[in-house]
């Protein structure tokens, strides 16, 4: 009779050298996985790089062209700040391409940095399904994020200052919150409603000194000394390009007060500017994964206190940087994708696979199809074809020295034209908002600098700007009609030589 021999348990070598392999298996995995997030992330972008500079690409790259940092954004006024100029800046050198290039590297390391956030908050399992949640909604056109908007830019230090708070939490290092503190800083100055993050991390460090009293102290002054090196950088530039700080603290945030002021009067009630966003959040499941991360918050964070005052700021403040300023375009959707996606992610991570499964199926299949439904518009339409076509049109007939204006503003048609503006306004929320744009305008187009060339892309009487019509008269006493490029009026002006007979252009 033959007896089974017992198993021999493993000894202490052996497993040792099981826990090496498994985690060795783990880390291909993860990387493997983040791979192939990538790739759907550079997948969904693809049929999006060759279409025109839509108005505020346009607008950004014109201006990082004529910008060369001795003064506030040059000839031109923005009230954007200027570390996306400087993005711009290094984009502008591979032309239009390299803005799509700058945006696609945005992507690539917001959807990294996600996927790392939520593996060093919640394992392995959450890293991977965020970087697939981010992947889908960083690639997702109906939230126009396959462009290069400020707020794609952005995520990436306000992700990344948070990751840093994370690491310091577990690793009780104060190098960490120091970083956190000027990655915070330097999400603002890409753009000024990311908040989030350095909200995030004020939080972090007053709920953590006072839970702990070894970094009571120690952690409040690390980070209110990360978060001035950016901070000092700038007064620095501003002291030699001799830049007031009130006027630059207007450019920043006053200018979105008086924003606020100029929204609130119009026919346009808040409820419906705020539903314009309704729809894109919805078709690409971002609401889900924003239900999620509420949903997640306590589980996903195993009731760490610090972590969920931590979190639950993010989030909070990226709603409130999407929705406090009182416009109300798709893209700034964007800013909710990586607090949402860490969140959903360590919920999700935390459910039998077969739910978390599910619930990541649903998300995928609406961003897909919102994905395909772009694709196929894209089959029948190229999104700032007009623009590009108008653009084309002036920089074919203007001379070496002509100028152009586009009434009240279409920046990516001065782009695509190759033409200084002599106005400097390019965008028409600040012909509608600034004190005296109006007019400077009349005065500029009734004067010996007027620009060669008029673009009416708007109406002189568009939104009330020309009551009594003073702005038309002008216009019909020094311009005459060149051509109508896309159904659309490019005028000359009459002292200038006409382009041989009147051109009307189809739309392509």
């Amino acid at each position: 009779m033959i007896r089974a021999a017992a198993a021999t348990p493993p000894t202490v070598a052996q497993r040792v050298r099981l826990e090496r392999l498994r985690a060795v298996s783990e880390r291909h995995a993860a990387w493997w996985t983040l791979g192939g997030c990538l790739l759907i992330a550079v997948l969904l972008r693809v049929p999006w790089l060759s279409v025109p500079l839509g108005r505020d690409e346009g607008g950004l790259a014109l201006l990082a062209q004529h910008w060369r940092g001795g003064s506030l954004y040059g000839d031109y006024w923005l009230d954007r700040p200027p570390l996306l100029i400087l993005l711009f800046k290094l984009a502008v050198l591979g032309g239009g391409d390299g803005v799509r290039v700058l945006g696609t590297a945005a992507a690539l390391a917001l959807v990294g940095a996600i996927a790392l956030c939520a593996r060093v908050l919640a394992g392995a399992r959450a890293g991977m399904i965020a970087g697939l949640l981010a992947a889908l909604l960083t690639g997702s056109s109906a939230i126009g994020a396959v462009y290069t908007p400020g707020e794609l830019l952005a995520a990436v230090p306000s992700t990344l200052s948070v990751l840093c708070l994370i690491h310091a939490h577990r690793s009780r290092r104060t190098g960490a919150v120091v970083a956190a503190g000027a990655l915070a800083v330097t999400a603002v100055l890409v753009k000024q409603s990311f908040l989030d993050a350095g909200f995030a991390g004020v939080v972090f460090v007053l709920v953590s000194a006072l839970a702990e009293r070894d970094v009571r102290v120690r952690w409040p002054v690390a980070y209110a000394l990360g978060a001035a090196v950016p901070l000092l950088v700038v007064l620095a530039w501003l002291a030699v390009a001799g830049v007031s700080l009130s006027y630059f603290l207007y450019t920043m945030f006053g200018f979105r007060i008086d924003l606020l002021h100029t929204l609130s009067v119009t026919d346009l009630p808040l409820h419906v500017r705020i539903r314009q966003l309704e729809e894109p959040a919805c078709d690409t499941g971002l609401t889900l994964v924003v239900g999620g991360a509420v949903a997640g918050v306590l589980p996903g964070l195993r009731r760490d206190r610090v972590l969920i005052a931590t979190f639950a700021a993010w989030l909070a403040a990226g709603v409130v940087g999407v929705l406090a300023g009182g416009s109300y375009f798709v893209h700034y959707l964007i800013q909710l994708v990586p607090a949402s996606c860490v969140l959903a992610a360590a919920g999700l991570a935390l459910v039998p696979a077969p739910v978390s499964a599910a619930a990541l199926a649903v998300v995928a299949y609406l961003a897909l199809v919102s994905a395909d439904e772009g694709f196929t518009y894209l089959e029948n339409h190229t999104p700032h074809h007009r623009e590009l076509a108008i653009g084309d049109y002036i920089r074919e007939h203007a001379g070496p020295g002509d100028t152009v204006y586009v009434m009240y503003a279409r920046p990516n048609i001065v782009y695509y034209a190759g033409r200084r503006q002599p106005y400097p306004y390019l965008w028409s929320l600040m012909v509608r908002v600034r004190f005296g744009a109006i007019p400077r305008l009349h005065r500029l187009l009734a004067s010996p600098e007027r620009p060669t060339w008029v673009v009416r892309w708007h109406h002189p009487s568009s939104w009330e700007l020309d009551p009594h019509h003073a702005l038309a008269r002008t216009l019909d006493r020094g311009y005459r009609l060149a051509a109508t490029v896309c159904d659309v009026p490019v005028y000359i002006r009459r002292d200038a030589a006409a382009p041989a007979g009147v051109f009307i252009g189809p739309c392509p």
